[in-house]
């Protein structure tokens, strides 16, 4: 994903934009009505947006990643494979105080994905109750 060359400036913002939204996977997110610098809805909206398929967040993805020569659709899955098990890439610190926060921060990661894959999207149209009187 990362060449040798130079980037413009331009490029150099949107993978900075792409990166933060990497980073903030491993911010510790806390509850809406707490004071911190991310809350968990941010989190989640950072996680749709690199995890999304389909949607306005997996389009803008594809739109900022296509602005500099990558594959939003490729960025998300491999994001997605993480999110089911393949190893996340580890800090550049590698002290032990650091691998276990990584690794701490991980599970918290898999944990929410899980939680999010299981609840019903709250964008999802209720189910008409026409068809079910029709049937009737």
């Amino acid at each position: 994903m990362f060449g040798d060359s130079p980037q413009s400036p331009e490029a150099a913002l949107i993978t900075a934009i792409l990166m933060q939204a990497y980073r903030d996977l491993f911010v510790t997110a806390k509850s809406d009505g707490q004071a911190a610098f991310t809350t968990q809805a941010e989190q989640d909206r950072v996680i749709a947006f690199l995890t999304d398929r389909t949607g306005p967040h997996a389009r803008h993805r594809a739109f900022l990643c296509s602005l500099i020569g990558w594959d939003g659709n490729v960025l998300g899955e491999r994001v997605r494979r993480m999110m089911e098990g393949v190893d996340f890439p580890m800090p550049t610190d590698r002290t032990p105080a650091a691998q276990q926060r990584h690794a701490e921060a991980v599970e918290d990661i898999r944990a929410r994905w899980l939680h999010l894959k299981n609840t019903p999207s709250k964008r999802a149209p209720p189910a008409s109750p026409v068809g079910a009187s029709r049937a009737a």
